[in-house]
């Protein structure tokens, strides 16, 4: 499809690259899950503590972060599609790193290399999913991301049951980074060129230094909270139910699979959610689900209460990341500009996440440190108003 133009594509051409998108979506997720699931028997393996362990997860939040400045530059230059191909394989061969580390240095350093990979790959492929939605005039944007939760779930189902039968840990990387890539490799068949995408005629009413507005800025705080919020449980969640629920490594990789799962139900219903609720209300409505799924994650003396907290937590993370990446899309003329300057502030989430939450469980235990998750769904309800719908 590299010889089509999204510009005059016929809307089955444009739905089928859609489709495709939505699959590399679902991978992306399936890579994140996958490490995510395994991560307790990693660091029983390092022999972390707490406090190391959160430092070196900052690894990936840094090569996160680092790639989006680089990301956008090469979208220009080679599209999305090259992006991610040559980004998705970065990603696979630092997972491939990751079942093989010796110790928490090596852990941070593949981290980087990782999170780099995988930051400028999720950039690239937000930013070809937003081009096909606008020329083909659907909000799909939610369904990409319902599709990445998807992935997520399946893969924290199947690294569940990897870690209940005694898969090794290097084995279960290395097969599902062949998956992956052949998978993204063949979706990639339908990608579009979207180097030729032009910019809106009001481009030029909107001068660069005007691109981070106050509206911009506010989206970028409220992309933190959630990044932070869904960081908290990919890294941690696992972990709280080994150490405070005294549960196994499989039933602490099927509490995050529930939290995966509720997170993918709630992206599933995104349109239908923002379009009843609007962006800003539902955004708001959003964070006080959070808000009430980690107090009973944290608060109910039954598992099952627990189970549930988590299951709440997701569905209060599902729709706000993609909520945020369309109100940024509005921005008049500059829609993939936005997207790529409020991702790494959004990362920033992903950035300080681990280590805050990793330093306050050494100092004060897990149990209270994850009290931070409620805080930052408490600003997500306040400063929501900034995903509203732009009046045209």
């Amino acid at each position: 499809m590299t010889s089509a133009t999204i510009a005059a594509a016929p809307f089955p051409l444009l739905r089928r690259s859609a489709a495709a998108t939505g699959v590399v979506f679902a991978l992306s997720g399936a890579l994140s899950s996958t490490w995510v699931s395994r991560l307790p028997e990693v660091r029983g393996h390092l022999h972390a503590a707490t406090g190391s362990l959160g430092i070196a997860l900052l690894g990936s939040a840094i090569g996160s972060i680092v790639s989006t400045f680089f990301t956008g530059r090469l979208i220009k230059r080679f599209s999305s599609k090259i992006v991610v191909a040559v980004m998705c394989g970065v990603s696979n061969l630092a997972l491939v790193g990751l079942g093989l580390v010796q110790s928490v240095v090596q852990l941070g350093l593949v981290l980087v290399v990782f999170g780099f990979g995988y930051g400028s790959w999720d950039v690239a492929m937000n930013v070809h999913g937003h081009a096909v939605e606008a020329a083909a005039g659907k909000p799909w944007m939610p369904r990409y991301h319902s599709a990445w939760s998807i992935g997520g779930f399946m893969f924290a189902g199947v690294g569940a049951l990897a870690a209940g039968v005694g898969i090794p840990v290097p084995v279960h990387f290395a097969l599902v980074a062949i998956c992956a890539m052949a998978g993204v490799l063949g979706c990639l068949t339908l990608f579009f060129d979207d180097r030729d995408v032009p910019d809106e005629e009001v481009t030029t009413h909107v001068p660069a230094g005007s691109l981070f507005t106050r509206n911009l800025v506010i989206l970028g705080i409220v992309m933190a909270c959630a990044t932070l919020i869904e960081g908290a449980a990919s890294d941690w969640l696992g972990i709280y139910f080994g150490d405070v629920r005294h549960v196994s490594h499989g039933a602490g990789a099927a509490a995050y699979a529930t939290f995966a799962v509720a997170m993918a139900a709630g992206r599933g219903a995104g349109t239908w959610t923002i379009t009843w609720l609007g962006r800003a209300l539902a955004v708001r409505c959003s964070g006080l689900l959070a808000l009430a799924g980690v107090s009973l994650l944290l608060l109910s003396p039954f598992l099952a209460g627990a189970y549930i907290g988590a299951a709440l937590w997701g569905l209060g993370t599902a729709i706000v990341f993609p909520a945020v990446i369309s109100a940024a899309g509005d921005t008049p003329g500059r829609s993939a500009d936005a997207i790529s300057a409020v991702t790494p502030i959004g990362y920033s989430g992903f950035l300080f996440g681990p280590p805050l939450i990793g330093l306050l469980a050494q100092a004060i235990g897990l149990n209270r440190s994850l009290w931070v998750v409620g805080a930052l769904a408490i600003v997500m309800v306040v400063c929501g108003g900034a995903a509203r719908e732009r009046v045209h």
